[in-house]
């Protein structure tokens, strides 16, 4: 039995909820520091504690010493894991002051630099001979065009860096000369490079795994049904495991054991339904999808730990031997979802009914993103952030004082 361990999770997005559960049930604690109250998650019962800080979903260092200072205050800790793309961010850039304080819970920093680099991962995955739709580097209008000419219409428009957004999407969807010219009227001058790709038409599958040295140690395969964007480029609002397409798998592993990926992870794919045609996304070097993979089998959450902490790790089996047919749900997601749809006349009013209907059955069969009937104070502050927001005040930042708990050592 290991000693209770105390871990600082960096980040209030929906992916820190099952993490902090996985963590506290096995009887560690769990800290948080938090910036909006979106997510409530200093709410969660699975948190011994939390402290306010500036976003860091801006892309500055404004939270850092708000950061330090609840460290230096409330230490020592024995992890600390990043759980958002804004967050890893920040860890990142700062790599050798966190790690300074304790081991993080993420990968080693060459490897995140190349997975967080679209175009050095599409490279190696042509080095590896991996499936790939064909794409092109692009630094402006004209070389767009000349992208074009190659590549043809319909083709997908997206960032070179992980989890950037391009006018306010995942990614752009281009049928026609015409659409091209309403849905990329500029260049966006906060890119200096983009990707063109041919489109793959089918659903998102995603790989969510955990491995060690460059070995596969545990992984689910999950399918996006339905996403917070009609054209399916945005967060996955209902997803459920499925056995791993063999393109998928085969990509997966080869990717890893190149990489010598120690830590939790997620590969993206487009799998077509019809004729099978499967091309690589992206490889994201942090974890994703959390709810849906813990309930599934994969308690990447304690694995990520122990990789962290150098910790002896369960014999080798087969790594994807975890259960198929798991839902997952945001429900928040899919409403918002169904609101701009209906402001903008892609939802006929006439198929709202069915709609809600859609989504009330799934939220009844699924895993949710934040809602646990167990936890639930975070999902009630979600869903009655409309009144709460007007009557709660805003975090107030502050260099860290001592949190007066019994359970800190002297």
């Amino acid at each position: 039995m290991h000693r209770k361990k105390r871990i600082l999770l960096l980040g209030d997005s929906r992916m820190a909820f099952p993490i902090a559960k996985a963590l506290n049930q096995a009887g560690h604690q769990v800290f948080t520091g938090v910036s909006v109250y979106s997510n409530y998650l200093e709410w969660s019962r699975h948190l011994s504690g939390s402290f306010a800080h500036p976003s860091t979903d801006a892309g500055g260092d404004e939270a850092l010493p708000y950061i330090l200072s609840w460290i230096d205050q409330n230490g020592p800790l024995d992890a600390i894991q990043p759980v958002s793309e804004s967050a890893s961010r920040l860890v990142s850039r700062h790599r050798s002051q966190f790690e300074a304080v304790a081991p993080l819970i993420m990968p080693d920093p060459e490897t995140v630099e190349t997975c967080s680099n679209k175009p050095k991962m599409f490279e190696l995955c042509e080095a590896l001979k991996l499936p790939l739709a064909k794409f092109a580097r692009i630094t402006s209008v004209q070389t767009l065009h000349q992208a074009i000419e190659e590549i043809g219409f319909p083709l997908i428009i997206k960032p070179s860096v992980v989890d950037a957004e391009l006018f306010g999407r995942k990614a752009l969807i281009i049928a026609s000369a015409s659409e091209l010219e309403k849905a990329f009227p500029h260049w966006p001058t906060e890119h200096p490079e983009l990707l063109v790709q041919r489109y793959v038409s089918g659903p998102r599958h995603s790989v969510i795994f955990t491995a060690k040295e460059g070995q596969l140690i545990k992984a689910v395969a999950i399918e996006a049904r339905r996403t917070h964007e009609n054209d399916g480029t945005g967060y996955t609002t209902l997803g459920v495991t499925v056995p791993p397409a063999p393109a998928v798998r085969e990509t997966t592993e080869k990717l890893i054991e190149a990489l010598g990926y120690s830590s939790t992870g997620c590969t993206q794919f487009i799998v077509d339904p019809v004729t099978g045609e499967t091309t690589f996304m992206e490889l994201n070097p942090r974890v994703s999808l959390a709810r849906i993979s813990e309930a599934a089998g994969l308690d990447h959450s304690l694995l990520g730990l122990d990789i962290a902490l150098n910790e002896v790790l369960p014999a080798p089996s087969n790594p994807w031997a975890t259960k198929k047919g798991v839902y997952y749900t945001w429900t928040k997601g899919d409403l918002m979802r169904i609101k701009k749809s209906l402001a903008s006349g892609a939802l006929p009013k006439h198929q709202l009914p069915r709609a809600l209907f859609e989504i009330t059955r799934d939220a009844m069969r699924s895993h949710h993103a934040i809602f646990d009937p167990l936890d639930p104070m975070p999902a009630l502050g979600v869903y009655g952030n409309f009144a709460l927001k007007h009557v709660r005040k805003r975090p107030e930042f502050k260099l860290a004082e001592p949190i007066q708990d019994s359970s800190f050592p002297a």
